[in-house]
């Protein structure tokens, strides 16, 4: 890997690179140019081609090609080695499967040709041309549709997949790539009469699509493609590719729900606008932004009837997202950066941000300009409802505020707000600190309705009777056997219990258990305690594994039943997609139950072995 940085560093044209950016003029054997990274009218920006560097004799920022593109683009070095080998050719030498590195290029390339057929037929058919009017009646502008590269997929069941055999594509790539759904009736594409909007990584690839329903019979208003091996939903930002270079200059973003949010809000001169896809915001997009060294992301709420109703929930779960995400990424210190700071704003009644940024754009601007941090917003929301005139309504204004702001993994932040709450009820600071430090006090969210001073055994034993006992069991063995924890094939999503899924995400991650949040660790002493007592000669490892598989098998399970029960309401027309999640489903559900029952009676030899 280190020959890898010195090979594309040399073949890498630094000047070229940075003139794509920098408007440079030659001046010995330098070149000059005005400095990037801070307002000068005097070019005092150097990039010496020879050393392969750049440094600005003004702000003292120098580096070569590949922290040029880490402050730029927000790129981690190993992101940028791959963009920079990508550029100059140069094939490295990681120990990725070159197999796995052929097979992205092929999903790609069948991505790239997918879209082209849907760009087509956009402009030369006719129900793609009354797709174009709709546009144009929402108020995009063609060069917009161009920009953002809009398309529409015909009403056919085979149309792309014949189009793509065609181009030489087999039939696993484009399920592979998710634009074919493989069901036991056939094969069908994916996007069917849908407005086509190409989502692309923070590369400009195209690695998925979103589909609008061009019907109100279609079910599901927006379709997107599945998880592939380019397409993560939950680590992509919609418009991250367009948006990068106006995020970085302003260091800040701007991220909205919806694909046609985003591109309305472009059109009208907010380039630094990115959409979660229906989320607030995940723990990787938090990241992804986070690695872009920027100051804020202002999180802006739909003004509708939904979106006012759940922003105090919302605003919640995303105080708790970045409050883990900080945490994660081993902050939370005084002298330590805290990470990138997380704004929150609701649009007014009835209003998007589609419709803001063409009607009212100002008046958008300046409630962008107007958010709140995060923690704040969710502390006032909870305040104007709570009733401070009254006791009451003080203690229950704590038993919500006060685990939200002691788990705020900040010191100095937290402080900030502990002395918000104290001022807002009356209750000294020193005391809510020590509130704030009592594991009996933050227990588990459904025992949040007051100021607990009942011992922590009382909360956690009702705790422990509300949880599914499968998980509860997974996880007091996870807690007494931490160093099994690489045995447990599950994702966070696996866990329904929102206080055991953090509670994996940490004990799966890089972080000790000394790091966990004070209710977390509350949990966690709860499930050591009630975790059953084994003689020596337990496996635990083995048991964690096979525990793992009956919980992804329940789980499993649930999601077949639910799909078999979409698919015996569904139309016609619709069949091909729900028989294809189904038939997906039993085909996983097959594998995970052979390979459970391979895990238990190789679980029983040994037993047998041993007892032998």
């Amino acid at each position: 890997m280190p020959g890898d940085f010195d090979l594309v560093k040399e073949r890498v044209d630094i000047v070229q690179l940075i003139g794509e950016r920098v408007a440079l003029k030659k001046a010995g054997r330098v070149y000059k140019g005005l400095c990037p990274f801070h307002a000068e009218k005097t070019p005092s920006f150097q990039v010496d081609p020879d050393r392969r560097r750049y440094h600005c004799f003004g702000c003292s920022r120098d580096g070569d090609v590949f922290t040029w593109l880490e402050e730029q683009d927000g790129l981690e070095p190993l992101e940028a080695l791959r963009v920079l080998a990508e550029r100059a050719g140069v094939e490295l030498t990681t120990r990725r499967d070159p197999a796995e590195r052929d097979l992205e290029k092929r999903l790609l390339a069948a991505n790239d040709t997918a879209h082209f057929y849907f760009r087509q037929a956009l402009r030369g058919t006719e129900r793609g041309r009354e797709v174009a009017a709709y546009l144009e009646g929402r108020g995009i502008r063609p060069e917009t549709v161009e920009r953002f590269g809009l398309g529409y997929a015909p009403d056919r069941a085979d149309g792309l997949l014949s189009y793509l055999r065609k181009k030489g594509y087999s039939d696993d790539e484009a399920i592979g790539a998710g634009l074919v759904s493989k069901t036991e009736r056939g094969l069908w594409d994916r996007f069917r009469d849908r407005l086509v909007v190409p989502i692309k990584d923070g590369r400009g690839r195209i690695v998925a699509f979103g589909g609008r329903a061009m019907r109100a019979d279609q079910p599901g208003k927006y379709l997107n493609s599945p998880q592939t091996q380019l397409f993560n939903k939950s680590a992509t930002l919609y418009g991250l590719d367009a948006a990068r270079a106006a995020i970085r200059k302003e260091r800040a973003a701007v991220i909205v729900e919806g694909y046609f949010d985003t591109i309305a809000m472009h059109q009208a001169g907010f380039g630094n606008v990115v959409a979660s896809m229906g989320t607030a915001l995940t723990e990787d997009q938090y990241h992804v932004l986070d690695a872009m060294r920027i100051e804020r992301a202002v999180v802006a709420f739909d003004g509708d009837a939904a979106g006012q109703a759940s922003a105090e929930r919302r605003g919640s779960e995303l105080a708790r997202q970045v409050q883990r995400a900080v945490s994660r990424a081993g902050r939370g210190t005084v002298t330590a950066r805290t990470g990138l700071a997380v704004y929150v704003t609701v649009l007014p009644n009835d209003t998007d941000p589609d419709e803001l940024a063409r009607r009212e754009p100002d008046r958008l601007r300046a409630l962008l300009a107007e958010a709140k941090p995060v923690l704040e917003f969710v502390i006032d929301r909870i305040a104007a409802r709570s009733g401070l005139d009254g006791a009451d309504g003080r203690r229950r204004f704590l038993a919500e505020a006060l685990p939200l702001v002691a788990d705020e993994p900040d010191p100095l932040t937290r402080e900030l707000y502990l002395g918000t709450l104290s001022r807002l009820t009356g209750v000294e600071q020193e005391a809510l600190r020590r509130e704030a430090s009592a594991p009996a006090a933050r227990a588990a969210p459904e025992q949040r309705t007051a100021v607990t001073t009942r011992p922590p055994a009382v909360a956690t034993e009702t705790w422990a009777k509300q949880t599914a006992s499968l998980e509860r069991y997974l996880m007091a063995l996870l807690t007494r056997f931490p160093e099994e924890t690489a045995r447990a094939d599950l994702a966070p999503g696996d866990f329904d219990d929102p206080d055991l899924r953090a509670l994996f995400e940490y004990t799966s991650g890089r972080h000790p258990s000394s790091e966990l949040p004070a209710h977390l660790a509350a949990i966690a002493a709860a499930l050591g305690a009630s975790a059953p007592e084994h003689g020596d000669e337990f496996d635990a490892g083995q048991a964690i594994e096979i525990a793992s598989l009956r919980l992804r098998e329940q789980n499993l399970r649930r999601r077949l039943r639910a799909a078999r029960e979409r698919l015996a309401r569904a139309e016609d027309g619709d069949v091909g997609e729900l028989d294809g999640e189904v038939d997906s489903l039993g085909f996983e559900l097959g594998e995970l139950m052979k390979r459970r029952e391979r895990h238990t009676v190789l679980h029983a030899a040994d037993t047998e072995q041993r007892d032998e």
